[in-house]
């Protein structure tokens, strides 16, 4: 029989925030996970849905900024999700953790409360050692797709007065830094999750390469014909030997022949913006990874 979590083990729990960014994997990170769920929890980590907890978590939020949170409402949002399973690392993923996309530029700044969003969230977690995940995507790509995925707002209030040129993911990580100083920040171009997905999934579970995850393969698939990937599956199954470094380059050369023109080509349709726009917002992303390599406690996949 299953022993009740204690609160001194619950607080020995390593919690893995997922926290976006939007119009990345679009949840996949939890379904690509979850097809190992019971494997995952075999080694101490759990990755349960998000409809599971997200609700228990947003309601504790609210109370705790009404400055009405106890210790042990903590513990039981814990004990609530973990349901008296011996885990050592734990999973929660939401985009809205970083904020909600259709404000990602309200007062003219990239996610400007992503620190202090971010710090309410790991307080809710103050004795569990916590890592921030946040997948990262051009800002050229990502604004038109959070715009066009909402109704909210015109597309100038939905600018804010934002100089598009000049927002940087940088900016967002420092801030989240700033504001939760003991949590490590793992970030990862969304432009080459095609290639390294089993990374990313690896880091996520806490388990690094030593798991082959069923999941691997979910990301590239989007990203290539059907012809192509199946000679991708086909050929990885057939050379199971390989090294994850062999297998990332034979995944980045499979999707260099066998590409979606689909997913390669999108149209933006917005105003004042042209292709002179896209690339010089481009140039500033480029750049700005080269910057957050850089930055203490950060950890970019690539």
């Amino acid at each position: 029989m299953a022993r009740k979590p204690t609160s001194a083990n619950l607080r020995d729990i390593e919690i893995a925030l997922y926290i976006g960014a939007p119009h990345t994997d679009d949840g996949q990170l939890t379904w690509s996970l979850r097809k190992d769920a019971q494997a995952l929890l075999e080694q101490g980590v759990m990755i349960r849905r998000p409809g599971t907890y997200n609700k228990a978590v947003a309601q504790l939020l609210g109370k705790q900024a009404e400055g009405s949170i106890s210790d042990e409402d903590r513990d039981n949002l814990l004990a609530s999700i973990v349901k008296e399973r011996p885990v050592s690392r734990l999973i929660l993923a939401n985009s809205s953790y970083l904020g909600v996309p259709a404000w990602m530029l309200n007062g003219g700044r990239f996610y400007k409360n992503a620190g202090r969003n971010t710090a309410e969230l790991k307080s809710l977690f103050p004795d569990n050692k916590c890592v921030f995940f946040l997948a990262l995507r051009n800002p050229a790509t990502l604004i038109p797709a959070v715009f066009e995925a909402q109704s909210q707002k015109s597309w100038d209030a939905f600018l804010s007065g934002s100089n598009l040129l000049s927002l940087r993911w940088s900016d967002v990580i420092s801030d989240i830094r700033t504001h939760n100083p003991d949590c490590e920040v793992v970030v990862w171009c969304n432009e080459d999750t095609p290639v390294i997905w089993p990374n990313v999934l690896g880091k996520v579970s806490g388990l690094g390469s030593s798991f082959r995850f069923k999941g691997e393969l979910d990301i590239i698939r989007r990203a290539m014909s059907e012809i192509g990937f199946k000679r991708l599956e086909s050929y990885l199954a057939q050379r199971p030997e390989l090294s994850d470094m062999q297998r990332a380059q034979v995944r980045s050369l499979f999707l260099h022949y066998f590409h979606s023109e689909e997913v390669v080509e999108e149209e933006i349709d917005l105003p004042q913006w042209s292709q002179e726009t896209v690339d010089e917002i481009s140039e500033g992303y480029a750049e700005d990874i080269d910057m957050i390599k850089k930055i203490p406690g950060v950890t970019l996949l690539s």
